[in-house]
């Protein structure tokens, strides 16, 4: 599958890859930015993964946007052929360079990286030298590039590397209009009746990246009653019962809309709530890129490297100190990471941001009555 997003000229055409989650999809696209820059009249496409495809389609510095289905090759090798046919397209694009954006891991994504990037046949192939991927690479970067850095940092390394130009803004991202059609009743003046909204995000790919329906509850509630918050849960396909485990924790009633919304969607509400309390995960970047305010609580990773890209004043991080992290297993029987965090730590965090605007607001409405 592949997606026009603008014009096509017979130039120079350069690939970026980059099949991981939302949440990486949403920090690339500083370095597509960079990448832009120094190549302004060049046709840039993007293979990206095809759950994060709505994002990517809005970047405005890329002209193509490829699916390429790598959790769905996971569960299935009836795949493969649907990727064979994919390569043998782009392989007809020509590309002038070719560059991977994203850390591997293990000697065996090196190899795949690889094999794919000399079966698209580009003369310049750029990536960090790691597991064995620099044998592939006409232009290599150290593998510390990716050690104890923010990941976005490192992607715009890739990209500067490939010529691009840096600015002084970033990560971005965008919705569909018709989300906002959608979803706009939400935040009317009418509908909302609250000074406050209030975002939660208790889903993840992972599942020791989750802070438990109890605790996000007891915050929710305490959001409510110490500050009028109207609560909106959030959740993906899947994530349903996540949504609906809190919802019946509750003594207040929230908005629940797990499994009701889709990815620009996500990107919408997020855009608009006060503030967003979220797990580790794709949707904690999104409300980075956005600038909504944010609280993070992390269980298992270093948000050195894997946290909100955004000004310091827009988020707060919520986590404990433990000997194992950082920490990629996707399975842990203890979770020792994420269960010490209490909902009094969250609470406080939100309070920062909250206790702010309710200042804020009891300001205003002494100057409004000083006027009449």
């Amino acid at each position: 599958m592949s997606l026009d997003v603008g014009p096509h000229r017979e130039k120079s055409r350069i690939l970026v890859v980059l099949v991981a989650g939302i949440g990486d999809t949403v920090l690339a696209s500083k370095s597509l930015r960079y990448l832009r820059n120094g190549h302004p009249e060049a046709e840039i496409h993007l293979l990206a993964n095809t759950e994060a495809i709505p994002i990517a389609s809005h970047f405005p510095a890329v002209n193509r946007v490829w699916a390429f289905p790598i959790r769905e090759l996971r569960k299935s090798k009836k795949h493969l052929l649907q990727v064979a046919k994919l390569i043998w397209r782009m392989r007809k694009m020509h590309y002038s360079m070719v560059l991977n954006l994203y850390r591997v891991d293990t000697r065996s994504g090196a190899f795949k990286m690889g094999l794919l990037f000399l079966l698209l046949g580009a003369k310049v192939r750029i990536g960090h030298d790691c597991n064995g991927l620099g044998v592939f690479l006409t232009r290599k970067l150290p593998a510390e590039i990716f050690r104890n850095r923010h990941v976005c940092d490192a992607m715009t390394d890739v990209a500067i590397e490939a010529g691009g130009v840096t600015d002084d803004r970033g990560i971005q991202i965008s919705w569909d209009h018709e989300s906002e059609i959608k979803w706009g009743y939400l935040f009317s003046n009418d509908s909302a009746g609250c000074r406050n909204i209030v975002a939660l995000n208790p889903g993840g790919d992972r599942q020791n990246r989750r802070w438990s329906p109890e605790n996000y509850a007891a915050v929710a509630d305490r959001l409510i009653s110490d500050f009028g918050a109207k609560v909106i849960l959030l959740g993906g396909p899947g994530e349903e019962d996540i949504a609906l485990g809190i919802e019946n924790r509750m003594t207040n009633q929230p908005t629940n809309l797990a499994g009701q919304l889709g990815l620009s969607d996500l990107v919408y509400i997020i855009s608009r709530v006060d503030l967003l309390v979220t797990n580790d995960s794709g949707p904690m970047h999104i409300g980075a890129a956005t600038g909504t305010p944010l609280v993070a609580i992390f269980g298992p990773e270093d948000p050195s490297v894997h946290g909100p890209c955004t000004k310091p004043e827009h988020f707060r991080i919520v986590i404990k100190e433990v000997n194992c992290r950082p920490c990629r297993k996707s399975v842990c029987r203890e979770i020792t990471c994420i269960k010490r965090i209490h909902p009094d730590d969250v609470y406080e965090r939100c309070k920062e941001f909250l206790g702010v605007r309710e200042s804020s607001r009891k300001k205003s409405l002494s100057v409004d009555n000083i006027t009449e």
